[in-house]
């Protein structure tokens, strides 16, 4: 036989229907509650005819194939994403382009993970793989205080419906409380709460009045927002000051100094009307 023959023939054909992968988009961050997010995956072929071109998406690993598309036939969605992606949605007018790319409808937080696209024909096959993380920023993110008893004041921070998992800090000037205490829950769908909680002895307040704040925060998607609240030591235990709260969300901005002297007038009328 003649083998030198042979495997020119083939290195020749192999060229034919070469496949590369250019580029693959996926984003790394995505809050739950987008209306939709694009998963592309841009690759070249060298030839036009595209014989045996397959197009897939895996998530998490080469079992988790959730996307199939085989020209000229319609892409096939399987597993976690049947349901939510928009199959009429196409990339390109390129007949062996148009159904590359994914268009996630309101993705959420199960969605997270990495993501592989692999293109194949008869004789080649490339793959890349990226990650993308849906997070939730929660609700009824809330910092209040509990005063029982006349020189003890409890202050108490929680929120619900986050991912991935939290973290929460009380913090006054700048320092982290040491006695504050934090318990992290995960429900059936996956998503977080956290509540923290710290006592405070008025003797430990050297001014007239103390201003906390409760710090939640989302590392993996560089999230942060926080609530603050002022003490004022020696007053009788209400029910009036269990329900005062000062709310200042920070995600990603800047402190507001005349919010806070705002707040703390109100604060202080409010609280010299309750005397009278």
């Amino acid at each position: 036989m003649d083998y030198p023959r042979q495997l020119v023939l083939f290195i020749l054909f192999s060229k034919c229907v070469s496949v590369n992968i250019n580029r693959i988009e996926v984003p790394y961050l995505v809050e739950m509650g987008t209306e939709s997010v694009i998963l592309d995956c841009e690759y070249v072929m060298s030839a036009a005819s595209g014989p045996g071109l397959v197009v897939k998406w895996f998530f998490n690993g080469s079992s988790g194939l959730v996307y199939q598309w085989i020209p000229p036939m319609l892409p096939q969605v399987i597993g976690l994403l049947k349901g939510k992606v928009d199959m009429n949605f196409r990339i390109s007018d390129e007949p062996l382009q148009a159904y590359r790319a994914l268009k996630i409808i309101r993705p959420t937080t199960d969605l997270s993970g990495n993501y592989t696209c692999v293109v194949s024909t008869f004789i080649e096959e490339d793959r890349r793989t990226r990650s993308m993380l849906v997070y939730s920023t929660g609700k009824s993110f809330h910092f209040v205080q509990e005063k029982r008893y006349v020189f003890i004041v409890s202050l108490i921070c929680f929120a619900e419906d986050l991912y991935p998992k939290p973290t929460m800090n009380i913090m006054s000037q700048s320092k982290l409380l040491k006695q504050a205490s934090t318990e992290i829950k995960m429900n059936s769908w996956g998503l977080y709460s956290v509540e923290t909680k710290a006592v405070v002895h008025d003797d430990d307040v050297m001014t007239p009045w103390e201003e906390f704040t409760c710090v939640l925060s989302l590392p993996s998607a560089n999230y942060t927002d926080s609530r603050t609240t002022i003490y004022y030591p020696g007053l009788m235990p209400t029910a009036q000051i269990a329900a005062i709260e000062i709310g200042r969300p920070q995600q990603r901005q800047s402190n507001d100094s005349s919010t806070t002297s705002s707040a703390r007038i109100f604060l202080l009328c409010s609280l010299l009307l309750f005397i009278k």
